[in-house]
């Protein structure tokens, strides 16, 4: 495997050259999780400068291969044809020459529009497990991914979208798995994790008094 440093755009997203917008979409979507300032993998691996390096190249990858016409020049740069001429907006414009950005990229307009029903749905009544699965199932994506990435045990992950509080961890735990889950899907934390988590402790509270005979 090539250092991170030599690989082209498809490399670094892990998607081959025949990749459709939607596995490129949903690439994209996994490096953004898997190298968030926050995760895991960035903490065991990368060094600060170098994190948010890549990230920089993430995005310029994304850019490139998420736009018809700039992908089109990057593939003919890859097969050897000539460079066109440096301008702004170019697709082979230098990491150097990039301002540098610590918030994710928003979603591409196309994308955005794709799962504009899914936002205004939760929108109106919050987060649950059964919403938080249909985001994913959207998405294209495997718990077995997110939990590639996220490092959570995929069991607990599908304790997640089917709301088995009582078979969850600590409330700490569990926000943080909903926001890693949520990040994987590109959904807004602000959003998912309030109200999710307003779910599981209301869920608890309401088993313990069942148990224990009172009413709920």
């Amino acid at each position: 495997m090539k250092p991170l440093g030599e690989q082209n755009h498809y490399e670094l997203l892990e998607v081959s050259c025949e990749a459709d917008p939607g596995e490129i979409e949903r690439a994209y979507r996994m490096a953004q999780a898997a190298y968030a300032s926050d995760s895991l993998a960035t903490y065991s691996v990368f060094g600060e400068e170098d994190a948010i390096s890549l990230r920089e190249r993430i995005e310029l990858a994304y850019e490139v291969l998420s736009d018809p016409e700039r992908r089109r020049a990057y593939d003919g740069s890859l097969a050897g044809e000539p460079l066109p001429p440096a301008s702004a907006g170019s697709a082979f414009e230098l990491e150097r020459e990039r301002p540098a950005r610590n918030e994710p990229k928003p979603l591409a307009p196309l994308a955005l529009a794709a799962f504009d029903d899914l936002e205004a749905e939760a929108g109106s009544s919050g987060y649950d497990g059964a919403r938080l699965r249909r985001a994913r199932m959207r998405r294209g994506l495997e718990l077995e991914q997110i939990a590639q990435v996220t490092k959570i045990n995929p069991t607990y992950l599908r304790f997640l979208e089917e709301e088995r509080f009582d078979d969850l961890p600590a409330a700490v735990y569990v926000r943080g798995f909903v926001g890693a889950y949520a990040r994987c899907c590109g959904l807004d934390l602000s959003a998912v994790v309030p109200s999710y988590m307003e779910r599981f402790e209301t869920g608890r509270i309401a088993r313990k008094r069942s148990r224990q005979g009172q009413p709920v």
